[in-house]
């Protein structure tokens, strides 16, 4: 079992001994096995491995996207998979964010409709949602930006887009799988730092997965998961 333990004990996110197991075919695969770790709010951790190691289906996991065979994550110090279907998916909504490497806006909609999304099906009242909506898009640099369609954006500012998406929520936590990995070096730079900076102000626990290891070492923690063993290793 590895662990990676927050500074202060105050963890945003713990997963216990999480192992996943599916078929395929007539083998079994085992991305992981007992696997835990820990992350304070405000903390970033990078999940690096090679492809194919496991590291979406951990992701998935502690989102509450799929369900581990046996282990338990705990997002504020709740059992996300002692929930039913309905209140995790109402837990996801309220307490966590996500960012994918290709960014999943819905293309008839504004920029600001995009990242408004999650407050309006939260029932907000559409005016103060679109209101929340264009502070955040300021925040990420996209102020003149607002009223444009995803095909109107650079992929640098979609992805921008989504990271506004994704904290308008004011979440404990933000899950971002390779959101860097469909850009030119130069805005991917600007993504991860503006990612990694947003989620410090907010105080909102950052797990990031990518391939990058020069991003990956500018995080607080590093898990690496390997394919021989279908665990990680950690270090600070």
């Amino acid at each position: 079992m590895t662990r990676v333990l927050s500074p202060e004990g105050s963890a945003v996110l713990r997963a216990v001994g999480l192992t996943r197991r599916y078929l395929d075919g007539p083998r079994e695969v085992v991305p992981f096995h007992n696997l835990s770790l820990e992350l304070a709010a405000g903390q970033s951790l990078a999940v690096i491995g090679p492809s194919g190691v496991g590291k979406s289906t951990l992701l998935h996991l502690l989102g509450g996207l799929d369900k581990p065979t046996t282990g338990q994550v705990f997002i504020e110090g709740q059992a996300l998979y002692e929930l039913s279907d309905a209140k995790r998916t109402l837990l996801r909504n309220q307490k966590l964010g996500f960012v994918y490497q290709f960014h999943h806006l819905l293309e008839e909609c504004s920029a600001l409709e995009n990242v408004a999304m999650p407050l309006l099906i939260r029932r907000q009242p559409k005016a103060e949602a679109l209101d929340r909506a264009a502070q955040w898009l300021s925040k990420v640099g996209l102020e003149s930006r607002l009223d444009h369609p995803p095909s109107r954006l650079s992929g640098g500012e979609r992805q921008r887009v989504a990271i506004a998406r994704a904290l308008v929520n004011q979440p404990s936590l933000v899950l971002a799988d390779e959101p860097t990995g469909n850009l030119d070096r130069e805005t991917a730079e600007r993504v991860f730092e503006l990612l990694v900076t947003q989620c410090q102000e907010a105080q909102a626990g950052l797990v990031i997965v990518t391939h990058d290891l020069h991003f990956a070492n500018r995080c607080d923690q590093r898990f690496a998961m390997t394919s021989h063993s279908g665990s990680g290793s950690s270090q600070a």
